[in-house]
């Protein structure tokens, strides 16, 4: 079986992270305009600040839309946690979803995150919080987790 991927992006990080590249872009074209004008001291170095920011740009771009849940053959893994983040479906007793769907005005994004409660079979449990999604991505989610459980 090939690894399934079920990326994971909250729509108020995508927001951010494309304004973020936007405003890189927006400055990398007023540095080669500057550049062009009028050659300086200060127009180069505002153009390799730029280059500079236009590599993070790219890097913190990859990273944020790779961001998700890997599902192999044996085991899944939440690529957006550094470590125990590698559960083997032979382990997991069963798993249950969570997302605070009830209007409230005090609610902040936080109260608002899908989290992921996973019981092992040595009675572990396990919660992970996989940031603002849908309710239709998180229910892909369990359905996909509940395939591969015995």
């Amino acid at each position: 079986m090939k690894n399934k991927f079920y990326r994971i992006i909250s729509p108020v990080t995508l927001l951010v992270v494309i304004a973020l590249d936007a405003a890189v872009a927006a400055y990398a074209v007023f540095a080669v305009k500057k550049l062009i004008q009028n050659v300086s001291v200060y127009s180069v170095l505002f153009a390799i600040i730029d280059l500079f920011a236009i590599v993070v740009a790219v890097f913190v771009s990859k990273y944020v839309v790779s961001q998700g849940i890997v599902f192999g053959d044996n085991s899944f893994e939440f690529t957006a946690l550094d470590e125990n983040n590698v559960f083997n479906y032979d382990d997991v007793e069963n798993i249950k979803i969570n997302k605070d769907t009830k209007a409230s005005l005090k609610k902040n994004f936080n109260d608002r995150q899908s989290q992921v409660i996973i019981t092992l079979k040595d009675g572990t449990v396990v919660t992970v919080d996989i940031g603002l999604t849908s309710m239709k991505k998180l229910k892909k989610i369990e359905n996909e987790i509940n395939s591969h459980l015995n």
